[in-house]
């Protein structure tokens, strides 16, 4: 078996900002702004570092009790902003995933996303994705910060799962993440 890790925003998906709309929003209420925006760019970030680095720049540090707060408004406020914005699955990748999701397949479908698992899961069950990917043997955005973690714990979880004898080469990386295939090897 080989393991597809797919990124989900920019590979898969474009939501047309509805996750950046759904935190600019949360983290507006939560600390109750008139404005807020981000001074940096969220691409290739993981949800769990975008929330660390807001929080440390408006307050100075950044609990974990605090972070886990705004997730888990930032999970209510997404479906809300979903059918807001003009996202779109990207060509071409529903027909794929068919083709790598036939009981027949050699490969399963899983997931490297900076995105929380929840957050994941929403945004691909609004485009009816989610039936296509494997979650148990996926990696989120809320387990490290570090996209190239990620990848290490990914590797991880299919070498202990297929008793030792799993390889790197069993792994295909699709998506934002060209620097994480060497970080799991």
């Amino acid at each position: 078996m080989k393991y597809l890790m797919w990124d989900v925003d920019g590979t898969l998906i474009l939501t047309g900002g509805a996750g950046k709309d759904a935190m600019i929003n949360v983290i507006k209420d939560y600390y109750f702004l008139d404005a807020f925006d981000f001074t940096t760019s969220l691409a290739g970030r993981t949800d769990s570092d975008i929330i660390k680095g807001v929080v440390t720049r408006l307050r100075g540090c950044c609990s974990t009790a605090e972070a886990a707060g705004l997730l888990i408004r930032y999970h209510m406020e997404l479906p809300k902003q979903l059918p807001l914005h003009q996202g779109r699955v990207l060509k071409n990748v529903e027909k794929t995933l068919q083709y790598f999701h036939r009981p027949e397949s050699k490969y399963m479908n899983c997931l490297l996303t900076g995105n929380t698992r929840t957050g994941a899961q929403l945004k691909l069950s609004y485009f009816g994705l989610d039936k296509y990917f494997s979650f148990d043997h996926s990696v989120f955005g809320e387990i490290s910060e570090s996209r190239q973690e990620l990848a290490r714990i990914a590797f991880s979880r299919l070498f202990l799962e297929n008793n030792q004898s799993f390889t790197p080469d069993k792994m295909i990386f699709i998506g934002d993440t060209p620097n994480d295939v060497a970080c799991a090897n």
